[in-house]
């Protein structure tokens, strides 16, 4: 029944005009290094805010990992892993009979699952050496449809920013070595994931690598999005040290890039208009089994080598209680927090609060929250801004409730204020409330419809209106 609503939902809203109005002129990011102007038509690519856009207009998000996320390690699936209460325990032997209770036998561990790529490898001798060596190599395509109650484009909404229209998201390979912490022994470790043929490409993009592909205008491109190297030290500071080098996920916010690990294919204001990735080196500690902290410097917020990177901090704690149900973490980036007008681009400082709590075996709650703030902004007349100083910021509230092996359903009601209008291009406090089911009728492949109400009390961003309606369905192919 809610699969059906769902689905009757998106249809409604029809087909895009025969007349579509001419794009809407899209808000320069003045602050990361991701597009920044209106969202690209078919065949049409929005010039990087990181690359040239006025200081006032705002760039779509750059990329940023972290949700649900292990501190310090953005790339991991926000969905909570859920118990199921399967350990059978055997009685206490009544003490006055001295009859011995039989223990219930271990159940056998679930098969890991393989996709297509460890499938094919699986028996071939270079399959055997990547399985001796601890390398894994999969994948995943994301396709999508969006109906909308605009014509041609959902700004300020990204990724999903086409109105009425499919889009090929991601086309996703990995190829990555883990890092087990419980071996108290030198390991070396890394992940290289490249984004091909894809829109998100346009988003996720810092500024200073393969900025070449915003010149001509292309829908479908590519972004090697982490890429990095690490090596697990155990006897440096608490229960060990991981040092990495590279591009990585941030870990401000709980949503990601990668489309498996994130609960919706439409995403939270409060991700998209902050950090995506980093670029420098971080260490993470585990001081004990239920703190870790990690801290690292970096080029800025979606930001690669380029003349507009600044030395940056960033860093964070989270606490896992032992026998407690969930996790809270703080993360911060820290740096010049300022507009850099020679560079044209934006260095902020974000703050973040992530918490998550399992309600019970099968609801889990998020909040998550971010402020976010930078100085020597440009006046910008078309929203009266004065210039100055800036700041944005806002919370998102997930609820995540696994109905079956086979079936989750997810809400997120989110508040997010552009008090000067500096990310989205128009002032005020944007309300969002979304609803999706998550179906996995087979391993490789996950179905994901969903309906979304945004409205913003202070300004008319969505083709002139104060709300927009949207509504679509994605597929991911894990390969």
């Amino acid at each position: 029944m809610i699969t059906t609503l769902l689905l009757g939902s998106w249809l409604a809203t029809g087909q895009a005009p025969a007349s579509t109005p001419a794009p809407m002129p899209m808000p320069t990011a003045a602050a990361q290094s991701v597009p920044a102007t209106v969202a690209p038509a078919p065949m049409t690519m929005p010039m990087p805010a990181a690359l040239a856009a006025p200081p006032m207009v705002v760039t779509y998000p750059s990329s940023m990992p972290s949700q649900g996320h292990v501190i310090g390690d953005p790339v991991q699936a926000p969905a909570p892993v859920y118990s199921n209460g399967n350990a059978q325990w055997a009685p206490a032997p009544s003490q006055a009979t001295a009859t011995p209770v039989a223990e219930a036998p271990a159940e056998p561990e679930k098969e890991e699952t393989k996709y297509l790529a460890e499938r094919l490898l699986a028996g071939t001798p270079f399959g055997q050496r990547l399985s001796d060596s601890g390398i894994k190599i999969y994948g995943w395509t994301n396709l999508s449809y969006t109906a909308s109650s605009t014509s041609r484009f959902n700004n300020p909404l990204t990724f999903n920013d086409q109105a009425n229209s499919f889009q090929l998201n991601q086309n996703w390979i990995e190829v990555a070595k883990g890092i087990d912490t419980s071996k108290k022994e030198v390991q070396l470790g890394f992940k290289a994931s490249m984004l091909f043929a894809g829109t998100d490409y346009r988003f996720t993009l810092p500024r200073g690598l393969a900025n070449n592909q915003f010149d001509d205008a292309r829908n479908y491109g590519y972004d090697p999005v982490y890429h990095y190297a690490e090596i697990f030290l155990p006897n440096l500071g608490g229960e060990g040290t991981t040092i990495r080098a590279g591009r990585w996920g941030t870990s401000i916010g709980y949503e990601v890039i990668d489309a498996v690990n994130t609960p919706f294919l439409t995403k939270s204001y409060v991700f998209q208009w902050n950090p995506f990735t980093h670029t420098g080196v971080q260490a993470t500690t585990q001081l004990s089994e239920e703190v870790s902290m990690y801290n690292g410097v970096v080029t800025g917020s979606d930001i690669y080598i380029d003349p507009a990177a600044r030395a940056t901090y960033v860093g964070g704690i989270k606490y896992t209680p032992k026998e407690g149900k969930g996790s809270i973490a703080f993360n911060t980036v820290i740096g010049p927090g300022r507009y850099l007008g020679r560079e044209n681009v934006t260095h902020f400082n974000s703050y973040n609060l992530l918490l998550t709590y399992n309600v019970s075996d099968n609801l889990t709650y998020v909040m998550d929250a971010t402020y976010s703030h930078a100085d020597k902004f440009e006046a910008n007349a078309s929203n009266g801004f004065r210039g100055g100083s800036a700041n944005w910021y806002g919370f998102a509230n997930y609820f995540l409730y696994k109905v079956n092996d086979k079936v989750s359903s997810n809400f997120r009601i989110e508040l997010f204020d552009d008090a000067q209008g500096v990310r989205t291009g128009f002032k005020g406090l944007y309300t969002a409330a979304t609803y999706g089911l998550t179906v996995t009728p087979k391993d490789w492949l996950i179905v994901r419809p969903f309906v979304r109400y945004d409205y913003n009390s202070r300004s008319r961003p969505f083709e002139g209106d104060k709300d927009l309606f949207t509504g679509g369905i994605e597929a991911i192919l894990r390969w």
